[in-house]
């Protein structure tokens, strides 16, 4: 029993050790828009989103030049939210996810809203089909 308890003591500080995942790319689509860009989008959706697990997918350079993906990340229970479209504009160090429902109808500070109309735009022109 004793011996239990120390290899259960060990192996909880063993895996407190390993640290945080880093944001990953889950599906490969880094390799169609370059080690560099993946890595600088990846960069910001850390800043923004502060989620160390978070998911990348999708990840393609839109019709005017931005990257467009998906971005998973998790909600304050730890649960994964589900995959919703970003925009980045890497020169201008710039992502933003597209804005769902209770954003739109109550943004935090006019600095909010622009951010959110601003992605709104950048993506409109970049990721949609048309």
């Amino acid at each position: 029993m004793r011996l239990r308890k120390t290899a259960l003591a060990a192996l909880l500080i063993l895996s407190g050790l390993r640290g945080a995942e880093a944001q990953t790319v889950v599906d490969g689509s880094e390799a169609g828009v370059g080690a560099e860009a993946a890595h600088t989008a990846l960069s910001l959706i850390e800043q923004q989103m502060r989620d160390p697990e978070a998911r990348v997918a999708g990840l393609r350079i839109g019709r005017a030049g931005a990257l467009c993906g998906t971005v998973d990340v998790r909600n304050r229970m730890g649960a994964y939210t589900g995959p919703r479209p970003f925009v980045a504009d890497l020169s201008e160090k710039f992502l933003g996810r597209l804005p769902e429902g209770p954003e739109l109808r109550s943004p935090g500070s006019m600095v909010a809203f622009r951010a959110m109309e601003r992605a709104r735009v950048l993506f409109e022109a970049n990721c949609t089909a048309g």
